[in-house]
């Protein structure tokens, strides 16, 4: 498939100079974390008019994201930092490696940051004819031509710029034989051929960014002058820096760790489809109510629509008459293999269903609200300094990846490869109703993908006879004492269904949740005042979560002429079980367009019902009100309007007003 085809649209903009090293460096640490951008490329110093426009200073690269900018180098480290998951972070895991890693990456900063841009162009600026095509790599044609004809005016523009004194240019040499000190004393006490050890880290990867226009490695993803073309000064000290350790470092990380680059990507669009508009929540809570108080079975076509709160249960209840085999199965089966939420009642049901429920009784609840908390906490003090948040890339995705990661087992390369992965089945398992074909062909790569990651793990376990309490753990651990247990293939397959469901399930829930308190301040305010009390926000939760559902309706087909509340409904008729209205039903829910935290949990069915209910519904129960409570109890001034993914809410971006302590 085409990369544009399996990556998601890019959520950030590099303002750059594609030749600049340090932005050289945000595409590859983008890329490492598989993180997808658009890059909006300019020529050095015409730059600034773009990287003033979005917000920043003078320095490239300035990332624009839905939290805000991230202007310049550090700020792009720090942001990547922040956002990076457990085991994964940039500046490593614990506090004293962190401390020294950031630490050493600030003294190449130091060193390197503007002394190699300034030796560079020093040399250069006189060799237009060397220089142009560097310079202008990938920028608007109105700069190409200024570079071009007006020459002169752009190296005396670069020269100020840069401040290039002969005493600046004398001392550059010297501080870049500084950094190679320095990352060479670092190798002597890794012991590897990497700072890192036996892999490039973060510092490997910083420090070769910097360097390679004075080592000029293969691999650097802009057009950089070859060796043999640099003025003779130049190269000779280039050859100087090839011939020393530090050198070698630099084109030892591009070969390892720089892979095949993201080709260019276009900018994101506005993610405000039509039916956005038209199917937004004020419509959706319109419908759900009219279709409440009408009270019967709508019929249109093939379709029939339980709207009353009994009749929705009715459904649900009556797995013999309404099945879902039809409805999920095909689909499931497609990009898994059978999983319960595709079976009806049967052999595989009555023997995998016990299993697997018993392993996810066994989450430790108090573990997941523990580690929601430290991770919303973390990513809510990084937003604080931007006065912004994306509640759903930037927040609620991310943690419910993580929880997902410690309950189930499964990690994939990338926080970002796994998010990406179980949207893109998801999206064709539950939602592509129209059967889409590209949607298809999405989620049966990223199906791939899934399966290759639990081949690994389940042969990584058995291998090193690795034991861990999780949900793939406690499957694996009942081969023990029941002949019935699951073979690797019934733990993927079950794993996987679970996972598929428990990420974008609670992103979405999160942010509507807060969306939805946002757009009423006096109900925002009550939501406030019982931030502390934890069955109050589960109950706020399902009540926010009622106005605007992740998803209003269950589908269902009949098995055979059966009828509901006294409607016929003809076998292989499809039902729509429209829980959304079900929760607007004035017998269940009296004074429906009221507000109650109140209410008996057991009337909601946010995640179904019946012989289906999500399996990590007591996840939920813990995790969704976790972030609510943390986000609101910062104090949110204001909620942004959505932006979607196809059917995805995929950014809801709130600022802070610290109304609240």
């Amino acid at each position: 498939m085409e990369f544009e085809e399996i990556a998601e649209k890019p959520r950030h903009v590099i303002v750059s100079a594609r030749v600049s090293p340090m932005v050289e460096l945000a595409r590859w640490l983008f890329e490492r974390y598989r993180l997808t951008y658009h890059e909006e490329a300019h020529a050095p110093i015409l730059h600034v008019i773009a990287t003033r426009r979005r917000g920043g200073g003078r320095e490239v690269p300035v990332v624009v994201g839905p939290e805000g900018i991230w202007d310049g180098a550090r700020a792009v480290l720090d942001g990547l930092d922040a956002k990076s998951r457990p085991g994964q972070r940039l500046y490593g895991e614990s506090d004293d490696a962190r401390a020294a890693n950031r630490a050493l990456i600030d003294g190449l900063l130091a060193r390197l940051l503007l002394t190699v841009r300034r030796l560079v162009y020093f040399h250069l600026l006189p060799h237009r004819t060397t220089l142009y095509p560097a310079a202008v790599d990938g920028a608007p044609l109105w700069e190409r031509a200024f570079v071009f004809l007006l020459y002169p005016i752009w190296r005396r523009l670069m020269a100020r710029g840069l401040d290039l004194s002969p005493q600046l240019v004398e001392e550059a040499p010297a501080h870049i034989r500084e950094a190679c000190d320095l990352i060479e004393a670092e190798l002597r006490q890794s012991g590897g051929p990497f700072v890192g050890g036996e892999e490039p880290n973060a510092i490997d990867i910083v420090f070769a960014a910097l360097m390679a226009p004075v080592v000029v490695p293969p691999g650097y993803d802009a057009k950089l002058p070859p060796l043999e073309a640099l003025p003779a000064e130049l190269r000779m000290f280039a050859e100087e820096m090839r011939a020393r350790r530090a050198g070698a470092l630099v084109r030892d990380t591009y070969k390892i760790a720089r892979e095949t680059p993201q080709p260019p990507l276009p900018a994101r669009g506005s993610g405000r489809p039509l039916q956005s508009y038209l199917l937004g929540p004020a419509v959706q809570r319109l419908g759900a109510r009219a279709a409440a108080a009408y009270g019967k079975v709508l019929k249109f076509r093939t379709y029939r629509v339980a709207v009353r709160w009994h009749q929705v249960e009715d459904v649900l209840r009556r797995d013999l008459d309404f099945r879902i085999a039809a409805i999920n199965g095909p689909r499931i089966e497609e990009v898994n293999g059978p999983f319960i939420l595709g079976l009806d009642r049967g052999a595989i049901m009555t023997r995998e269903r016990p299993q697997l429920y018993a392993a996810v009784s066994a989450i430790d609840l108090d573990g997941v609200r523990r580690l929601v908390e430290t991770e919303a906490e973390r990513l809510l003090d990084e937003a604080l300094t931007h006065g912004r948040l994306d509640l759903v890339n930037g927040y609620a995705r991310l943690v419910a990846a993580r929880t997902a990661r410690r309950i189930f087992g499964i990690a994939g390369p990338t926080e970002m490869d796994l998010m990406r992965v179980i949207r893109a089945i998801f999206q064709h398992t539950f939602l592509n109703l129209g059967g889409d074909e590209q949607v298809a062909r999405r989620a049966v790569a990223a199906f791939h993908e899934l399966r290759q990651w639990f081949e690994s793990e389940l042969a990584r376990r058995a291998e090193h006879g690795i034991e861990i309490d999780d949900v793939i753990g406690r499957l694996l651990a009942l081969r023990r004492t029941h002949p019935e247990a699951l073979d690797d293939d019934g733990v993927r397959r079950n794993v996987a269904g679970l996972l598929v469901g428990s990420i974008d399930t609670t992103a979405t829930s999160v942010s509507q949740i807060v969306a939805t308190a946002c757009g009423n301040p006096k109900l925002l305010a009550r939501v406030e005042r019982d931030v502390d009390d934890p069955a109050r926000m589960l109950g706020w939760c399902n009540e926010l979560l009622r106005l605007w559902p992740h998803n209003p309706f269950l589908l269902r087909q009949a098995e055979t002429d059966v009828t509901l509340d006294g409607a016929a409904i003809p076998a292989g008729a499809t039902v729509i079980a429209y829980t959304h209205a079900a929760m607007f039903d004035p017998t269940r829910f009296p004074d429906p367009g009221r507000s109650d935290p109140a209410r008996a949990l057991k009337l909601y069915r946010h995640f179904g019902g019946g012989l289906h209910p999500c399996s990590g519904r007591a996840v939920n129960d813990v995790q969704i009100p976790e972030l609510v409570r943390h986000v609101i109890k910062r104090g949110i001034a204001s909620a942004g309007r959505p932006r979607f993914d196809g059917p995805f809410i995929d950014e809801v971006v709130v600022s802070f007003g610290g109304r609240a302590s």
